[in-house]
């Protein structure tokens, strides 16, 4: 059965890599929520995607300059608006830009997590905080990079933690295929444009050599139905919502 992965929560209608996002995500049905991680300069796992917080807060300045309580007074609602809306009404909400542990503490039973790692300086701290959580005791976590090292880094800490290899695009996908088999790295995930021409070979080969190839971002719902029907193990969608409606009512895990 293919999965539904929220990229960033429900990113398209929530303030991307927050807990409002991430609650969403659950509720709109996804299977697994996606993250990213970078290692601040006081050694703590701070949930966003770029290396900065220019971009998704009011604020700005390099992730590894400042301390968590700093990322902290951030507010991470404060550039988001979905379409429609008039002006950003998360912003002054009290969203914030989350640790990993707060994620960890507030992830249902049932939930998937994929944890993109943005820089290998994170690769340690990220093993050590799932180290005794049951969503890695459990199977239902998945670590992913596009660095090689940060992958490689996990397996050697804790081989028990299924790992991914996200493919850059363009990048040629067999040869990604062929490194994440010799790496054991499980999964492999290209973006999803690169699968336009040649998804049911490249889906084909990346059974053969035992992989699990996901991709990124699907919004589509026909898209959707038509790479699950080719063998998807899943993908990553800004609408988790449109997700779980193309692939059926969830079957959900213990």
């Amino acid at each position: 059965m293919t999965i539904v992965v929220g990229h960033r929560g429900a990113a398209r209608h929530a303030p991307e890599n927050t807990l409002e996002s991430f609650r969403l995500g659950a509720e709109m049905g996804a299977d697994a929520i996606e993250l990213d991680v970078h290692l601040t300069s006081d050694g703590q796992l701070a949930v966003i995607h770029d290396d900065t917080l220019d971009r998704t807060t009011d604020r700005s300045g390099r992730i590894t300059d400042l301390e968590m309580d700093d990322i902290r007074q951030a507010d991470a609602g404060a550039n988001f608006a979905r379409e429609g809306d008039s002006g950003f009404p998360f912003a002054g909400k009290g969203h914030v830009v989350p640790t990993l542990g707060e994620v960890l503490d507030w992830l249902p039973d049932d939930l998937g997590l994929v944890i993109e790692i943005k820089a290998r300086a994170a690769s340690d701290a990220v093993v050590e905080a799932v180290r005794d959580h049951p969503v890695r005791t459990s199977g239902r976590l998945s670590v992913i990079s596009f660095d090689e090292p940060a992958i490689d880094r996990v397996r050697e800490l804790d081989p028990e933690i299924k790992t991914g290899y996200l493919v850059v695009p363009s990048q040629p996908i067999h040869e990604a295929i062929l490194w994440a088999t010799e790496h054991g790295h499980i999964g492999v995930h290209p973006w999803e444009g690169d699968l336009s021409f040649n998804a049911h070979s490249t889906l084909a080969d990346a059974q053969m050599y035992g992989r699990e190839m996901g991709c990124y971002v699907i919004n589509d719902a026909d898209r959707m139905q038509q790479l699950a029907a080719l063998g998807l193990w899943g993908f990553v969608t800004d609408v988790p919502d449109v997700g779980r409606e193309a692939m059926g009512p969830r079957t959900r895990a213990g």
